[in-house]
């Protein structure tokens, strides 16, 4: 992942500073931009707003799921190319998938009604807090341009990370999980993230139907799953973002990670047919077997460290110097990929702000790093496993007891 970062650096820049430039026609594709909402009046006409500012073609589908609050009041409220879809209970409130398949015929009928191209017709997901860069229908117009792109996911932004757990979240999207993303684009197997993912309506619709979101706690990777059994491809932008607000409490980070772990079993339905696919390639399937057995590996490594750690600290209680050095210095051989990330996250803060990337000044308040904070922040990304391990272990509680609730966060 390093390497292929490092290999690409002088490109990558050069792209950054071209970032707001386009080969293609500004209204070259119609946008749909689905929101899917619950309870999300504090959030939603900002982001609406936001969404309205970006350049080019769009209809924006707000697709409320039994708001209690005052959502439907504020959208209605947004002037703009905005519309609104209600789910109602019992049908609502039963998962993310659900919720933007029900927006899918409102698709249908609006390209057929204002006679679209539907070839040229692209889906985009952000979420109710989600803010587009102002470049980003410039890249994915660029990317769509090309026949054989199916779908594109951007870059993932924490919005205004105050706090060392937001700073943490910020260091996992923009840099641990953007270097990621830029390593399976050189295995073809980019995944989509419940954020800023974008499709092309027909060749979609044509292998997966009007239906093609599943109900797996993690809808995204399930619609990556079957994008790549049906032989569809997805890109990768990196010059381009989104913003999300990041949590503040470990207790809702731990929350947030049993679903995605809970998510990613829900995917091992999908194994078989992974198994005997003749449409996806060899890499590809690897990197699903990693996916997929990650969270098993993790738990055991994590079970191990506390063994082991016990284990040696009770060994050499009675020599507390060298107990004391040798925690010391492992400690600090931990720290290294922590070190190594914090360092990269800081060089792309200031790589993005100088091509003027960046969607708020407050996303970047990083760049003035206090000493403090960065050793905070290289201490939780470097153990932030101890954490975490709580979130495994109820994930996978959930599973054995069949509870598949979607646990959503809520707003401050």
């Amino acid at each position: 992942m390093l390497f292929v970062y490092f290999n690409q650096r002088k490109p990558y820049k050069k792209a950054l500073l071209d970032a707001h430039h386009s080969k293609t026609s500004v209204d070259q594709f119609f946008y749909f931009i689905l929101i899917p909402c619950l309870n999300e009046e504090k959030v939603i006409q900002a982001t609406l707003r936001d969404a309205l500012r970006l350049p080019g073609q769009k209809q924006i589908i707000v697709i409320d799921d039994d708001s209690i609050d005052d959502t439907l009041i504020r959208v209605k409220e947004t002037p703009g190319p905005i519309m609104t879809v209600e789910r109602k209970l019992p049908n609502a409130r039963t998962g993310k998938g659900d919720s933007l398949n029900y927006a899918m015929p409102t698709i249908q009928k609006y390209i057929r009604d204002n006679h679209l191209n539907p070839h040229n017709c692209i889906v985009g997901v952000i979420d109710a807090d989600g803010v587009l860069s102002n470049n980003s229908i410039y890249k994915l117009n660029d990317a769509f341009i090309n026949e054989k792109t199916d779908a594109v996911q951007l870059r993932v932004k924490m919005k205004a990370p105050k706090k060392v757990l937001q700073t943490f979240q910020d260091i996992e999207f923009f840099t641990i999980n953007h270097l990621t993303q830029l390593f399976r684009s050189n295995l073809n197997a980019v995944a989509l993230c419940g954020n800023g993912q974008f499709f092309r309506y027909s060749s979609i619709t044509k292998k997966l139907g009007t239906a093609p979101w599943g109900n797996a706690l993690l809808e995204d990777y399930e619609l990556t799953l079957r994008m790549e059994l049906h032989g569809l491809h997805i890109r990768y932008i990196g010059d381009a973002y989104v913003d999300q607000e990041a949590l503040r409490s470990v207790k809702k980070l731990v929350v947030q990670r049993a679903r995605w772990s809970q998510g990613g079993f829900n995917c091992w339905k999908y194994l078989r047919r992974i198994i005997t696919s003749k449409k996806m390639t060899t890499i590809q399937k690897f990197d699903t077997y990693f996916f997929f057995f990650q969270p098993v590996l993790n738990l055991l490594a994590d079970f191990s460290i506390i063994y082991l750690t016990a284990h040696f600290i009770l060994s050499h209680i009675n020599n507390p110097e060298f107990l004391f050095v040798a925690i010391f210095a492992l400690a600090v051989v931990g720290l290294l990929f922590g070190t190594v990330f914090t360092i990269i996250y800081l060089q792309e803060l200031r790589l993005n702000d100088h091509a003027k990337l960046v969607i708020n000044r407050e996303d970047v308040l990083n760049i003035k790093f206090h000493l403090h904070r960065i050793f905070f922040a290289i201490g939780l990304i470097s153990y932030i496993y101890v954490v975490l391990f709580f979130s495994l272990i109820i994930s996978i509680y959930h599973e054995m007891i069949g509870q598949n609730t979607w646990a959503k966060t809520k707003r401050i």
